[in-house]
């Protein structure tokens, strides 16, 4: 399915302008219109704000101060998508669910990850990066030091298992695919494993237009989430595609930690399905 709405997560935080630069050029690309939502609702609070009329207290006035600035992010949001449609809308809640209603009507929702190394004297009150686990559209996770004007999808690294969420993400990024200089489909492999796990979805991706590369390994133990991250970094990958589990537990047992791991760990965007 062609991206042709662009659903963009925006709020009174510090890397907003790295998530507008980022839909701009996306919008551009791909002929999108760009669904600005701006949640005034803050994101974290100090650690110091503790007692319940003290978080309510801050996150009131936190909320009062982010309608404020909306007037100026909204201007920095026309200038940035003057050439581009779009619309702006600004509400207040969990960012999640708001951000989940509206993704059933975008072909991509773009936010930026939670966690970053600045943040630890921060309390996190809400999570936009778990998006993909609740978000019916694939979900794009820009790390929290993005560089601003770096390009997306020149080298598209694929992690792959033939699973129902995998399988989604890479339909799902099938525009990014197509339009790659270079795709690497990565899987990991259990001990004696015989058959060439990539094979299918090349042949899949081939008759799509796009050729790959495989790259195999054998798991030896660890974190998944970091062996795909590791795999990503050592092929000089600028987008990751990736299922996200999640809710099942069996599933969360097995493969969530890679969710989890890739979110909070993650250099490079990710481009999630669940």
């Amino acid at each position: 399915m062609p991206i042709k709405t662009i659903l963009l997560h925006m709020s009174n935080d510090d890397r907003h302008t790295q998530r507008l630069e980022v839909a701009v050029g996306l919008a551009k690309r791909f002929s999108a219109f760009v669904e600005v939502l701006f949640v005034a609702t803050p994101v974290s609070m100090p650690p110091a704000v503790t007692g319940r009329a003290a978080s309510y207290a801050y996150i009131a006035e936190a909320t009062a101060i982010a309608h404020e600035k909306a007037g100026q992010i909204e201007q920095e949001v026309r200038s940035a998508l003057k050439d581009c449609s779009y619309s702006w809308t600004v509400d207040e809640g969990d960012h999640v669910e708001l951000l989940a209603a509206r993704a059933a009507y975008a072909d991509l929702a773009i936010v930026s990850q939670s966690h970053g190394d600045d943040l630890g004297d921060r309390v996190m009150l809400q999570v936009p990066d778990r998006l993909p686990l609740t978000s019916s559209c694939p979900t794009l996770v820009l790390p929290f030091n993005f560089p601003p004007r770096t390009e997306i999808g020149r080298h598209v690294v694929v992690a792959w298992k033939n699973t129902r969420e995998a399988g989604r993400a890479v339909r799902n990024a099938l525009p990014f695919l197509t339009a790659a200089e270079q795709v690497t489909v990565v899987t990991i492999d259990p001990p004696g494993h015989a058959l060439d796990g990539g094979r299918d979805l090349m042949i899949w991706l081939e008759r799509h237009g796009v050729r790959s590369r495989h790259q195999a390994s054998i798991f030896q133990g660890g974190d998944v989430g970091e062996i795909i991250l590791d795999s990503h970094r050592s092929l000089g990958g600028d987008l990751l595609v990736m299922g996200a589990y999640g809710h099942s537990r069996l599933r969360e047992m097995v493969l969530g930690g890679a969710t989890r791991t890739v979110l909070s760990s993650l250099t490079t965007p990710v481009l999630m399905s669940h």
